[in-house]
């Protein structure tokens, strides 16, 4: 049996054993069963067969967490195509991404309908690839990663102990499943547990009272309550740095730290329960080294190339390592804590040195209201705070700052031309779109 048939396999015992998607759009609920939404994949994987769609072409799917976008994933699966998440972004940026993966199939939202549609000169690959994914690009645009189905073999395998989910177990979705944290940690765990999943169309604000577990990342972390964080079963928070504020308020809890990247699969570190600090990433779940202070590492479960306008590009180097570009320090038990970023750095217009990374997480623990908070002074010689604010919490932020920084936040139109709208915005563009 093939890795990828032993994968489908299990999903499809999940979803036959109690899986659902608790969907709640516009007010209504309405539970999709795990088997029905394999007989809605199997449906449109006879489509696409009958439509000759070649085994191994890519179909880009563009659609919020959905019963259509787990029913897309699937079909791409059972039939032998490469599913293609990709976010939703600024037009332009969607079709970069779109040029670049040169898909068989475009599948997206159009007037509220799904719309799927053939494109010429769709490539196949030869290898046994499941998905390409996205990084998130905050320092630029954002790169196309491979991962096969060995890879999601391992990270589900290595984190469903851990996170100890069963029939019984409620998660509440709060970030998108075209990323790779919750798409590979949340999503396909779930399903092969059997678990039900809560999705929301609309923004998710409260968490159902009977979940159990959570994975998400500190700026939604820091809007719970200390009573519903410790009353969870189990959960990770990673995705960005921890600090000392969310560091106290998960102390205790049964949730872990976790980190990765999409090139890492994403997962390459978990804490033990209950035990956070300030930048904490946890202790290795795979091979790594520290070369000075940049985090080096080799992992089942990575990412096997990057796809580039000439074709698949190796991410290791000569010694099969991937370079993360994260500065860490360890401690006498080998727990890793984040302490930057090698490109994080840059220089006020006085020659001053900065590194923001970790004054840039103390400000976002701090002040919770905002989702995002840059520090930069491009041509200046004193550092601004740029932040992202729901437009509800623009008063509260503006009234509780008291920071030696400049505090600017733009209206919400300047963000729309932001190559990465959702979640933390591309520093690099920010930078070169400094507001007055």
């Amino acid at each position: 049996m093939s890795v990828r048939h032993k994968f489908l396999h299990q999903l499809a015992e999940g979803l036959h054993q109690g899986f659902a998607l608790d969907w709640h759009r516009n007010g209504n609920t309405h539970a999709w069963p795990g088997q029905s939404l394999w007989a809605r994949a199997a449906r449109i994987k006879t489509r696409w067969r009958r439509a000759k769609i070649i085994p191994g072409s890519r179909i880009a799917v563009s659609l919020p967490n959905s019963p259509a976008y787990l029913a897309y994933m699937l079909a791409c699966w059972m039939g032998d195509w490469i599913f293609c998440p990709v976010p939703a972004l600024h037009p332009l940026e969607i079709q970069r991404r779109l040029q670049l993966l040169q898909p068989a199939l475009w599948v997206h939202y159009s007037s509220d309908r799904v719309q799927e549609e053939v494109q010429e000169g769709g490539i196949h690959d030869d290898q046994d690839a499941a998905l390409i994914l996205w990084s998130s690009g905050s320092m630029g645009a954002g790169n196309a990663y491979r991962l096969s189905f060995a890879a999601l073999d391992w990270q589900v395998a290595t984190h469903l102990p851990a996170l100890q989910l069963s029939a019984d177990s409620l998660l509440w979705n709060t970030l998108p499943w075209a990323h790779a944290f919750a798409g590979v940690l949340e999503l396909l765990p779930a399903c092969m547990a059997g678990s039900v999943i809560q999705v929301e169309a609309q923004r998710a604000r409260h968490p159902p009272r009977d979940c159990t577990h959570l994975l998400t990342v500190p700026r939604i972390a820091r809007l719970l309550t200390p009573k519903f964080l410790h009353s969870l079963q189990s959960g990770i928070i990673g995705g960005a740095p921890i600090g000392k504020v969310l560091a106290n308020q998960l102390q205790g809890t049964a949730l872990r730290v976790g980190y990765g990247q999409s090139e890492a699969g994403p997962g390459i570190t978990l804490g033990p329960p209950g035990e956070f600090q300030p930048f904490i990433l946890g202790h290795s779940l795979v091979e790594y080294a520290l070369r000075g202070e940049t985090l080096h590492y080799h992992s089942p479960g990575q990412a096997d190339a990057r796809l580039s306008a000439s074709g698949w590009q190796s991410i290791q180097d000569d010694q099969g390592w991937i370079n993360s570009g994260d500065e860490v320090s360890q401690d006498p038990d080998g727990c890793l804590f984040w302490r930057g970023r090698e490109d994080g750095g840059f220089s006020l217009a006085n020659g001053h040195s900065i590194r923001p990374e970790a004054e840039e997480a103390r400000l976002t623990d701090q002040y919770p209201e905002a989702e995002s908070i840059i520090l930069g002074a491009p041509g200046a010689r004193h550092l601004t705070a740029v932040a992202k604010v729901p437009g509800e919490r623009v008063s509260t932020l503006r009234k509780q700052w008291q920071e030696p920084y400049l505090l600017c936040i733009p209206a919400a139109r300047f963000w729309d031309d932001a190559p990465v709208p959702q979640g933390k915005p591309s520093r690099r563009w920010l930078y070169s779109h400094w507001p007055d």
